[in-house]
């Protein structure tokens, strides 16, 4: 038994989708208290806060604040233990001598959703016998409609809500058995920069093109930019502000054509990195490749560039699937 994810696309309704907003919100301002609480612990006592400490206070919360007592427990204990891990991760690059990156206050743009760690806990999936399509109900919204289907079915176990480009998704971890046919073949890959890759076997080489998406996509791309760049000036004179404009509606579409743009380009690249890892997959037994850093290889590479680009060989990479206040925010 292995873990797998699947991602559905969520279509909920303009009323679910002002609750979901709603929710992140909470969850946004969770996030933030927390920060803030672990702050002010170590500031003023020297003390550190851990994710079951956060918990107690969040129970804490959860009696005097409306907005935390709306939203499921369990969900919120899942942002609480992104914190910690994210806490956690600080201190392993202090440690280790990187940069450190302490965890940062986050705006709602910035903030891409929450989680739920048990089904049937603030979250339910409904689909049929081979999980395609249903519905996902979720603890304040309701059944929402979604699309999508795992490769393998399995057992619904965790679940993240995800907002981007002001599209939902789910992404749910299933337990499950995968059983994926492969071929027999042996042969060896060479990334490219021209090409996408080279491939050898005894019967002779390959070459997979590289489909340059963004290339295809790029003039449109710049128009819509300057365009922005031309009604972000407008708006600018217009208001005497540099920052905090007034956005028009006209400039508010244009944000929205490029971001349709970009995201075309991202379900491109997407696809044909699946099509052809499925197709490699299907061929192949194992598929043996050098341990590359293709920014060496290229001219953004700069001095990086003067340096070996190749490593040794790895062999088989490609193998069969198997505190005692109330929050300030939260009044």
């Amino acid at each position: 038994m292995v873990q797998r994810k699947v991602t559905y696309r969520l279509y909920p309704t303009a009323e679910q989708r002002g609750a979901l907003e709603h929710q992140r919100w909470v969850h946004c301002l969770l996030w933030n208290e927390a920060l803030a609480e672990r702050r002010r612990t170590w500031g003023d006592r020297q003390e550190s806060l851990g994710f079951s400490a956060q918990c107690k206070r969040l129970t804490e919360w959860r009696t005097q604040s409306r907005l935390l007592r709306g939203l499921n427990a369990q969900s919120e204990q899942v942002t609480l233990k992104r914190l910690d891990l994210a806490f956690q991760h600080f201190f392993r690059r202090v440690k280790g001598g990187e940069k450190p990156g302490f965890p940062r206050f986050k705006p709602l743009r910035w903030f891409k959703g929450w989680g739920y760690k048990t089904h049937g806990d603030g979250w339910r999936l409904v689909t049929n016998e081979r999980m395609k399509h249903g519905s996902l109900r979720l603890s304040g919204i309701g059944p929402v409609v979604i699309r999508g289907n795992p490769r393998t079915p399995g057992t619904p176990k965790t679940c993240e809500i995800l907002c981007r480009n002001g599209r939902w998704y789910a992404s749910i971890t299933l337990d499950c058995e995968p059983a994926r046919e492969h071929g027999e073949k042996l042969g060896g890959l060479d990334w490219g920069v021209e090409t996408f890759a080279t491939i050898a076997t005894p019967q002779g080489t390959e070459v997979i093109d590289n489909p340059r998406h963004l290339g295809r996509t790029l003039s449109e791309i710049r128009r819509v930019q300057r365009s922005i760049s031309r009604k972000e000036e407008e708006a600018k004179k217009a208001s005497g502000k540099t920052r905090r404009f007034p956005v028009s509606k006209r400039l508010r579409r244009e944000y929205e054509r490029l971001r349709r743009l970009h995201r075309k380009v991202a379900s491109q690249r997407l696809d044909f990195l699946h099509q052809t890892t499925a197709r490699l997959v299907g061929q192949f037994a194992a598929l043996g490749l050098e341990d590359l850093n293709i920014q060496n290889m290229t001219a953004s590479g700069g001095r990086r560039r003067r340096r070996s680009a190749s490593g040794a060989m790895r062999v088989p990479v490609v193998r069969p699937a198997r505190g005692t206040r109330t929050p300030h925010g939260f009044c």
